[in-house]
């Protein structure tokens, strides 16, 4: 009689241990980590990996310029046209046919986050208010929403079409864990719409995570990445 190879597997997840059937214990799933890294190299080095969503929220420094020649509008800071240009060309390489890429920004930004997106091959799709009871810093009028543009690799793909508005009422916690951190409301209204189980959502700007907490909720895969070693969790 031959004897039992102690490290042979069983099937059903099982193993002989000495002659004795034993349960193989279950991995640990790998936790999702924020990735110490530049926006910019990181959706580069993503190109083809197939993401349903690209969570886009960069910082758009209204006044103060992102990095190297902002050359917006009439030569101002109005616009870091280079930045934004080149991150969203290589969110939409990232992403798979129909997938849609969240652009937040103020009404400042929109018209040029709607073209920017059209020259790189992102249609934009529509576009949702997110609105606050709180309203924010100001002098006239102090702003108590933003718009979301949603825009898209070719056609939308939809996973849910029923009748649902495009406002998001969501206000910030009132103590933020990072400055320009989202309300965990507005993933958990976007991404069921857009994402089926298992569906991969790339965050460049992951800031605080918010985007990633949701996404471990509805069982969906996660990556994400920031420049503020402050914000990474891993390098």
């Amino acid at each position: 009689m031959t004897k039992p190879d102690n490290t042979t597997a069983a099937a059903g997840g099982s193993r002989l241990e000495r002659g004795v059937m034993r349960p193989v214990p279950k991995r640990k799933k790998a936790r999702m980590q924020i990735e110490l890294n530049d926006a910019r190299q990181w959706l580069i080095a993503r190109a083809g990996s197939g993401a349903a969503v690209v969570v886009y929220d960069p910082p758009y420094a209204v006044g103060t310029p992102v990095r190297g020649k902002d050359d917006g509008a009439a030569g101002s800071v109005f616009a870091p046209f280079g930045f934004l240009h080149e991150t969203l060309r290589a969110a939409r390489h990232a992403l798979r046919d129909g997938g849609v890429c969240l652009v937040f920004a103020d009404w400042r930004r929109m018209a040029d986050m709607g073209y920017l997106c059209s020259t790189v091959g992102l249609r934009p799709s529509t576009c949702v208010a997110w609105v606050r009871k709180r309203p924010g810093t100001g002098g006239m009028l102090r702003s108590a929403w933003d718009p979301i543009l949603i825009a898209s690799r070719g056609v939308p793909d939809a996973v849910d079409r029923a009748a649902v508005r495009n406002v998001i009422e969501a206000d910030y916690p009132t103590k933020r864990t990072h400055p320009y951190g989202k309300p965990a409301a507005i993933f958990e209204t976007l991404f069921p719409r857009v994402c089926r189980a298992g569906d991969l959502v790339l965050d460049p700007f992951a800031g605080s995570g918010v985007s990633r907490d949701v996404a471990a909720k509805l069982g969906l895969r996660w990556e994400g990445c920031d420049i503020d070693p402050a914000h990474a969790e891993a390098a």
